[in-house]
C-alpha cells in the first residue's frame, strides 16, 4: 500500500515538474512580448504612452469619419449630373448587312440631359454620330427611328 503512495507521489512531482516548465516558457515568451512593447520607452510610462496612442487613434478616426461625410456630400452633389441612364438597340442599317452591326446608345443623366451615340456599319465604311439631347428632346438634329427607341429605353431606366 504505502508503494501506491510512493508512485503516486513521484508521479504527481513528475507533473508538477511539467507544468512548471510548461509556465516557464509561457511566461517567457509574454516578456518577450512585453519587452518588445516597452522597447525604446526609456522613462515613459506603459499605461501613458497607451492612452496617447489611444487619442491619436481617435483623432485619425475623427479625421477619417469627417473626410469620408466631405467626400459622400461632394459626391451626392454630383450624381445626379453622371450619365446613369443607358438603353442601346442594335440593327441593320442596309439590307445586304446582316449581324446586327449598326448600333444606338442613349446615355442620360437624371436631369434627362445626354447624349445619343449611333455607329452605322456598312461593308464599305463605319460611322459614329452623337446627337445631344436636352430635357429629354434632341437638342439640334432630328433622331431616328432607332436612335428615338434607344432613348426611349434609356428613359424608362431613369
Amino acid at each position: 500500500m504505502e508503494q501506491y503512495f510512493i508512485y503516486v507521489g513521484a508521479g504527481l512531482g513528475i507533473l508538477s515538474f511539467i507544468l512548471i516548465i510548461m509556465d516557464h516558457f509561457r511566461l517567457n515568451s509574454v516578456i518577450k512580448k512585453y519587452r518588445k512593447l516597452i522597447r525604446g520607452l526609456s522613462e515613459k510610462n506603459v499605461e501613458d504612452l497607451m492612452v496617447s496612442y489611444a487619442e491619436e487613434l481617435d483623432k485619425i478616426k475623427q479625421n477619417m469619419s469627417n473626410n469620408i461625410e466631405k467626400r459622400l456630400s461632394t459626391m451626392e452633389q454630383k450624381l445626379p449630373s453622371c450619365l446613369r441612364n443607358t438603353g442601346m438597340v442594335t440593327y441593320n442599317a442596309f439590307d445586304n448587312i446582316g449581324n446586327n452591326m449598326s448600333f444606338s446608345i442613349a446615355a442620360l443623366d437624371d436631369n434627362h440631359d445626354g447624349l445619343v451615340i449611333t455607329g452605322i456599319y456598312s461593308r464599305e465604311n463605319s460611322y459614329v454620330y452623337a446627337k445631344q439631347i436636352k430635357n429629354s428632346q434632341p437638342a439640334d438634329k432630328e433622331l431616328s427611328t432607332e436612335e428615338k427607341e434607344a432613348l426611349t429605353k434609356a428613359l424608362t431606366n431613369a
